[in-house]
């Protein structure tokens, strides 16, 4: 089971646009007024440009963000060198990658990264857990997952 979800709008995009939007604005009604016409081109493309990569980062689905949070304590299972979460298991010589990481102080993600045999790419299955799981399930899969390759931000 993975956090899959339908990309939305979370309530900090939403925020991220109308502030970039408003000191695009109020920097375009500045050019403006001084008849800057090439400034103002550059700000008018500058906030396209924002716009297009807030859209492209949604349709990528590259974030976890906006994906409700599934606790993975109850649905994580190790054994005979399986990972099984939810309804989906993994032999554990399959994942070839782990990145964890805390997105603040209600919620932690977990990065899968699972190859398979040729031609078949590699898949990468994103979690959204609650920060109170972060530490066990860290401990678990680190125990469990010693050949992965582990990815931890900086701190």
């Amino acid at each position: 089971m993975t956090n899959k979800t339908v990309p939305k709008f979370t309530l900090n995009k939403w925020l991220l646009l109308l502030l970039t939007t408003l000191a695009f604005g109020i920097s375009g009604y500045q050019r403006w007024l001084q008849q800057d016409w090439l400034t103002l081109g550059s700000v008018l493309a500058a906030w396209l440009l924002v716009i297009w990569l807030i859209q492209r980062h949604r349709r990528e689905d590259s974030a976890v963000l906006a994906a409700e949070i599934t606790s993975l304590q109850a649905q994580l299972q190790l054994d005979d060198g399986t990972l099984r979460i939810g309804g989906e298991s993994w032999p554990q010589q399959a994942i070839s990658q782990v990145e964890m990481g805390v997105i603040d102080q209600q919620r932690a993600y977990v990065y899968l990264t699972i190859e398979h045999e040729a031609p078949v790419p590699a898949e990468i299955r994103q979690f959204l857990i609650p920060y109170t799981e972060y530490e066990p399930i860290r401990q678990q899969l680190t125990a469990a997952l010693t050949q992965a390759r582990w990815l931890f931000p900086q701190d």
